[in-house]
């Protein structure tokens, strides 16, 4: 395999905290991105791409390359994304809040920082999205993952990610039907 950021973290688990400082500024833009994308919310997807970053430092001792680093990285943020909004929407429930309120604080969140209304349309269809149809188009159309680099992200088969960037176009085009017009595709407004 050659990518250069396997090596780095291969150097990292051998010792070399550098490798680590490389790989954290190389990907640090790119896991808030992420996270802000999976989570709604820019504190929020912040503090959860230290803690991926965090996961990725102790699991340097076990990080055996099977497939490229970025998809080992995603990997790791998909997972803890998905734990949190789990987290938070178990949180609301137990709270006897319905989870469309927290949903509303996203998409005011995502209106204040896009300050656009097209984006702050597409920020609420996609924080709508079930987080598996989200992840896999957001890795595939935002992230450029390729279907097979982002279906062992999500731990799918290809054809099952295919399936889930379907779905989830087919949602956004719905939900997005008076922004966009007849003949666009969601993919170009991501």
């Amino acid at each position: 395999m050659d990518d250069p950021d396997v090596a780095f973290m291969l150097d990292f688990a051998r010792g070399n905290d550098e490798a680590f400082v490389t790989l954290y500024r190389s990907y640090r833009d790119r896991m808030v991105s992420y996270c802000m994308r999976l989570l709604g919310d820019r504190a929020q997807a912040e503090e959860a791409a230290q803690d991926v970053f965090l996961k990725l430092y102790g699991a340097r001792a076990s990080y055996q390359p099977q497939s490229r680093f970025s998809t080992y990285l995603y990997r790791i943020a998909t997972h803890h994304c998905f734990n949190l909004r789990a987290r938070v929407e178990r949180k609301l429930v137990a709270r006897g809040l319905p989870i469309e309120e927290h949903a509303s604080g996203a998409r005011d969140a995502a209106d204040a920082v896009a300050n656009d209304e097209l984006r702050a349309a597409l920020s609420e269809a996609l924080s709508s999205l079930p987080a598996n149809q989200r992840a896999a188009l957001v890795l595939v159309h935002h992230e450029g993952l390729s279907y097979r680099e982002a279906a062992g992200v999500i731990d799918v088969s290809e054809s099952a990610l295919k399936s889930l960037v379907h779905r989830a176009r087919e949602t956004l085009t719905g939900r997005l039907a008076t922004w966009l017009p007849a003949s666009a595709e969601v993919k170009h407004a991501l």
